[in-house]
Parts: C-alpha cells; sequence; structure tokens
C-alpha cells in the first residue's frame, strides 16, 4: 500500500531547546525510544515517540559527537572531536571506549579537508558513525580525517579495515555513515562522491549505488526500504530531501520540499532513523548552516523534525 507522510509541527517541544541547535544524529531504539545527539553543549537526549522526555545523559564526557546508536541497553556514540566511540549502559554510564586516536596527528580538526586525505590510517582520525550487526560486529566509518571503514568484534577489538582515498571501487571521499542491512550487506554513504558502495560483512565490494545528493545518513526499514539523508548541494539549487530505496537500489520515491524552511523540508538532513511505524526522524545541525550558509535557514529553525508515517 502507498505510504505518506506529515511532518508533526511541534514534536519535541518539551525537549532541551531544539531550535537554533545543532542536533548531529538521531538513533531509535527499542519500544521506538528517540536518542537526539546534541552538540555544543555536547549530550544525549532520550524522549518517547510523542516527543516527550525520558532521560538524558552524557554532560561533560564529549567533545563533538557525531552519530549516535543504541541497541537499547548500550548506546555508542561516535566522538568525532576526540576520535572515539564511547559506550554507555542504559543508566547512562560510560562502560568502555573503542579508540585512541587521533591516528593522524596532523589532520586538522576542523572543517573538511577530504583532498589532504591522501592515504588510509588505522582508527580513528574525525570517525563519523557507527553500525550494529550480528554476531556482536560493530562497524565505524572513520570518515572526516580518514577514508576507512573499521569493523570489530564484540570484546570491541579491530577485525578489519578497508578503504583507500578516491573514487573507484572500495575508495571513499567521506564515507559518512553506515548501516547493516537484513541480508548482513554494509551500506556505506559515501558523501562526497555521491554514491552508496555496497559490501559483503567483510569488505569486499559488492556494488556502487550513483545517482544520489551527498548521502549523509542511511537505515534500513522494518519494511525492508533503505533511507537514505541526501545533503544540500553544493550549490543549493537543489534541496536537500529523504530518498527511499528498494534494497536493490531502485529509488521509490523521495520526500521533502522546495521551500526548505518549512515544516517537512529540510536545508541538509545530516541524521535520520526510522521507527517501528516506519516514521521518521531527520536531525539538522541549524547553528552550522546558519553560520555556513547565510539566509538559507532561519538561526530559529527546530533542528529535529518527525515525519509520521500513514497509509495513503
Amino acid at each position: 500500500m502507498p505510504q505518506q507522510y506529515t511532518a508533526e509541527v511541534g514534536w519535541g517541544a518539551g525537549l532541551p531547546d531544539v531550535r537554533g541547535r545543532d542536533v548531529s544524529d538521531v538513533a531509535v531504539g527499542p519500544n521506538d525510544e528517540v536518542y537526539l545527539l546534541y552538540r555544543e553543549p555536547s549530550f544525549v537526549v532520550v524522549a518517547d515517540r510523542h516527543g516527550a522526555l525520558c532521560r538524558r545523559f552524557g554532560e561533560g564526557e564529549l567533545s563533538r559527537p557525531h552519530g549516535v546508536m543504541t541497541t537499547g541497553d548500550r548506546t555508542y556514540v561516535v566522538d568525532e572531536g576526540a576520535d572515539r566511540v564511547l559506550v554507555f549502559d542504559r543508566s547512562g554510564r560510560m562502560i568502555s571506549q573503542i579508540g585512541t586516536g587521533p591516528s593522524d596527528p596532523e589532520f586538522p580538526r576542523s572543517g573538511m579537508h577530504v583532498d589532504r586525505i591522501t592515504s588510509p590510517h588505522g582508527p580513528f582520525t574525525r570517525p563519523t558513525r557507527l553500525a550494529i550487526a550480528g554476531r556482536g560486529r560493530t562497524y565505524v566509518s572513520d570518515g572526516y580525517g580518514n577514508c576507512r571503514i573499521h569493523a570489530f568484534d564484540e570484546a570491541e577489538r579491530l577485525v578489519r579495515s578497508w578503504g583507500e582515498p578516491g573514487n573507484g571501487p572500495g575508495e571513499f571521499r567521506i564515507p559518512h555513515a553506515l548501516t547493516v542491512d537484513e541480508a548482513g550487506r554494509v551500506l556505506v554513504c559515501d558523501r562526497e562522491n555521491d554514491r552508496i558502495q555496497v559490501f559483503d560483512s567483510d569488505g569486499r565490494h559488492v556494488e556502487t549505488w550513483s545517482g544520489l545528493q551527498r548521502p549523509n545518513a542511511i537505515q534500513q526499514g522494518e519494511d525492508g526500504l533503505l533511507y537514505v539523508a541526501e545533503g544540500r548541494a553544493p550549490s543549493g539549487a537543489v534541496p536537500s530531501g529523504i530518498a527511499i530505496h528498494t534494497a536493490d537500489g531502485r529509488r521509490v520515491t523521495r520526500l521533502g520540499t522546495d521551500r526548505p524552511d518549512e515544516p517537512g523540508g529540510f536545508v541538509s538532513a545530516h541524521g535520520m532513523a526510522v521507527d517501528s511505524e516506519g516514521s521518521i526522524y531527520v536531525a539538522e545541525c541549524v547553528a552550522a548552516l546558519a553560520a555556513n550558509f547565510p539566509g538559507a535557514v532561519s538561526p530559529n529553525r527546530v533542528a529535529v523534525q518527525k515525519l509520521r508515517r500513514t497509509a495513503a
């Protein structure tokens, strides 16, 4: 049955102020709890599907967080600014960390410098996001200061890494996010190459989906479809949106509007998650966008939107 989406205006109004903020990522856990990753100051907010505050944690422990993922009993925060992944239990207590970077100490600590990445490094230099697979396997995209995907076992030991700088198969220009689909494939948002690369669980290249616009995030829904957050075009001419694909890469539809500052529109969708009902949560870095693209976004714009899925 065809589906439609309605922007829930006012969702999250009772949360720590989501206007004019950088909310870099969003994840959905068991019981459709929504995990929001705030930046500057940095912490994690957990809400229910209706946008009511459940709890918050991580204050004082995060540098410049970029990605969040949860299994319910554990929450993983990819801290780009500290070159590591922090692991929290359900109470919000930090229980472990992965990485002690930077693996490339000379790489700039801010901004995008993709052309300075000329060789791969170990974990991590400005990592971006994380995905969890079966058998305790964890994959991390090491994106802003590296060109690699790193796989870790359930004991958080490095198993393998892959990726080189470039635009060929298995090469990356900012591997910005990734997910593991129900078939066990690793799908990577190769952002500055405007494509999704698909790998098997051991990092062997399977196929490439081209024709995307700066893919920032990807997740498979319970319907088997793949949802991709496409960012702002460099020229600003093509709006940001949410592209929906079948498991073989065929595009089904694209959500968004020509007016990015209105409900249901996006200036540059950065983080995204899908709940059990098929509703989509989208996070944006509003403060950064307002500073970098004057006039493109209201400084008071909400940084998180919920698109509620409804039958057509």
